[in-house]
């Protein structure tokens, strides 16, 4: 796993009105929290940390903090939360957490679906993807980027649960209930078909029931004419 290194220094001052300064002058603003130990409030350069973040192969970034006149030794951290602009999209504030290398910490990781169903692409069918995380258990090291599913093989009617692809991930564990439906597919709803086709269907549906009608009638004039006949 490749080491991402980030410089920062202890923010002495807090608060809205501070952290505001801050990103005028190309700062953010960060906390670093963890193994019960007091949180540290920080202060980085927002070229960097946007570029890490950006350039990131996974969710679950891996950082070793270098914390300006503190001294601690390879302070390893993975982000939590990274707080954007609601407009802008700008980084507004990042959270780290304190990990170690050889313990494992639970994180959500995304599901990637590959290939195209053949319940898709043959029978017309709709994929439906349900969860787009799992959160497992692993140490930092061996996280994923993404759990990969591999959807080619399902059918209409079938379905991949996390049970079905544990195998494919022997080094994690997970948290996330076995049993919880990953995707399915299914055949389209009469909703999601052409409308002529509905129309098509209610037409003869209409028809069958004309002829039922007509016949009902001819049947009840038959009856009539036979009571006459037995009256007179």
């Amino acid at each position: 796993m490749e080491k991402i290194l980030l410089k920062s220094q202890v923010r002495e001052e807090t608060g809205k009105s501070s952290g505001s300064k801050l990103r005028k002058s190309g700062k953010i603003p960060g906390i670093l929290y963890g193994h019960k130990k007091d949180p540290i409030s920080l202060v980085m350069d927002e070229h960097n940390i946007r570029e890490i973040i950006h350039n990131a192969q996974t969710e679950n970034i891996i950082i070793t903090l270098e914390i300006e006149d503190v001294d601690i030794a390879d302070m390893v951290t993975i982000v939590k939360n990274v707080q954007h602009h609601p407009v802008t999209g700008d980084i507004l504030h990042v959270d780290f957490m304190r990990v170690a290398m050889d313990e494992k910490i639970d994180v959500n990781v995304p599901v990637r679906i590959l290939g195209v169903a053949k319940g898709v692409a043959e029978e017309g069918g709709v994929l439906y993807h349900s969860i787009r995380k799992i959160m497992i258990n692993s140490t930092p090291a061996e996280i994923p980027e993404s759990i990969d599913i591999d959807v080619s093989e399902l059918a209409i009617g079938s379905t991949i649960h996390i049970s079905d692809i544990v195998e494919n991930y022997k080094e994690i564990n997970f948290v996330s209930d076995l049993d919880v439906t990953l995707v399915h597919t299914a055949a389209p709803k009469e909703a999601d078909l052409p409308e002529e086709e509905v129309v098509e269907e209610g037409a003869e549906v209409a028809e069958g029931e004309e002829e039922s009608a007509g016949e009902e009638k001819e049947a009840g004039k038959e009856t009539e004419k036979e009571q006459d006949k037995e009256g007179s």
